[in-house]
C-alpha cells in the first residue's frame, strides 16, 4: 500500500505540471491588454509600453511561463497587476472564505446525500423512495444561480431570516455563520442529490449479494448488517463520486459566490479575469487544480480503507 501511495504521489506532480501549462496558455490567449486596462483608455502608447515592460508582458511566452513556474515553485506568486499586492495575500484571504464555504457545503452534501440514499434504498419502490428521487431530480435540474436567487427571495427577502449577500462582520462569528447558510445550501444541495442517487443505486446492488443474505441467515442484528456489510460495501463506488464532487465544489463556488456576493476565490478569479489580472487568475486556477487533484487522490487512497481486498492487491503490485 505504501508503494502504491508513493506512486500516486509521484503522478501528482506531472499532472499538476500539465494543468499549469494549460492554465498559462488559456490566460495568455485571452483578449485584452492588462497594461491598457490598468492605465485606462487615456494612457499614451509610450505609457502602455513602459507598463507592459514593467509587468513582464513583452517577454516571449516560454520565458514568461518558465519565470512563472519557477516563482510558483518557490511559493512566490508575484504581485497583482491591479492592486500591486502580493498575490499570496490576495489568494489566501479569498481561499479562506471559499474553503469555509466548500467545507460547509461538503459536510451538508455528504451527511444529507448518504442519509437520503440509504433511506431510499431501504425503502425501494415505496413513497419515501419516490419522494427522495423526485427531490434529487428537481435539485439537479435547477441551475445554481436560480436556486441561489430562490433562496434569497424566500429566506432573505420574504422571511428576513438570513442576510442576502456578503460574508458577515469580520469580528462577529455568528454573523459569518448566518451569511454562510444560504451559499452553503445552494452549493451543497446539488452535491447531496448526486450522492443520494449514487448511494441508492450502489446500496440496492449490494442488498442482493450472497454475503448479505448469509449475514441475515446467521441472525445478525439489522444495524450490524446495514452498517458493516451493506453500507460499507456500497460506499466503495460512491467514494469516487464523493472525491470528485468535493473537488468540484470549488468550480461550483464561482457561480454561488457571484450570486451571493461572497468574497471567495471564485468571485476573485471572475473579477480578475475581467481586469486581466494574470497573476491572480493563474494562481487561483492552479490552486483549484491542485485541490481537485488532491481530493481525487484521497478518494483513490480511501478505497483501501473500505475494502481490504483492494489494499492487499495494491500491496502486491
Amino acid at each position: 500500500m505504501g508503494r502504491y501511495t508513493l506512486r500516486r504521489l509521484l503522478q501528482f506532480a506531472p499532472t499538476l505540471f500539465l494543468a499549469s501549462v494549460l492554465v498559462f496558455l488559456v490566460i495568455v490567449s485571452a483578449p485584452g491588454d492588462p497594461a491598457r486596462i490598468k492605465l485606462g483608455m487615456e494612457a499614451t502608447d509610450e505609457q502602455i509600453a513602459i507598463e507592459r515592460a514593467r509587468l513582464g508582458l513583452d517577454d516571449p511566452l516560454p520565458v514568461r511561463y518558465l519565470t512563472w513556474v519557477s516563482d510558483v515553485a518557490r511559493f512566490d506568486l508575484g504581485r497583482s497587476f491591479q492592486s500591486n499586492r502580493p498575490v499570496t495575500d490576495v489568494i489566501t484571504t479569498a481561499f479562506g472564505y471559499t474553503a469555509r464555504l466548500a467545507a460547509a457545503a461538503g459536510v451538508l452534501g455528504i451527511v444529507l446525500g448518504l442519509s437520503l440514499g440509504i433511506v431510499a434504498a431501504l425503502n425501494r419502490g415505496k413513497r419515501l423512495d419516490n419522494a427522495i428521487s423526485a427531490w434529487a431530480a428537481a435539485v439537479l435540474s435547477v441551475p445554481s444561480f436560480v436556486s441561489g436567487m430562490l433562496l434569497i427571495l424566500v429566506f432573505a427577502v420574504a422571511l428576513r431570516w438570513l442576510p442576502p449577500s456578503g460574508a458577515g462582520e469580520p469580528d462577529d462569528f455568528a454573523s459569518q455563520m448566518r451569511a454562510l447558510v444560504l451559499p452553503a445550501l445552494a452549493l451543497g444541495f446539488p452535491f447531496a442529490a448526486i450522492l443520494a442517487r449514487f448511494m441508492r443505486g450502489a446500496l440496492i446492488e449490494v442488498l442482493g449479494q450472497d454475503y448479505v443474505l448469509t449475514a441475515r441467515a446467521k441472525g445478525l442484528r439489522p444495524a450490524t448488517i446495514i452498517g458493516h456489510h451493506e453500507v460499507r460495501n456500497a460506499l466503495i463506488p460512491t467514494v469516487t463520486v464523493m472525491g470528485i464532487g468535493l473537488g468540484s465544489l470549488l468550480a461550483g463556488a464561482v457561480v454561488v459566490e457571484t450570486v451571493f456576493s461572497y468574497p471567495g476565490l471564485g468571485r476573485l478569479v471572475v473579477s480578475s479575469i475581467f481586469n486581466r489580472d494574470y497573476p491572480v487568475v493563474q494562481a487561483g486556477l492552479i490552486l483549484g487544480s491542485a485541490v481537485f487533484l488532491g481530493m481525487s487522490l484521497l478518494a483513490d487512497l480511501a478505497y483501501g480503507l473500505l475494502d481490504p481486498r483492494i489494499a492487499l492487491a495494491r500491496a502486491q503490485e
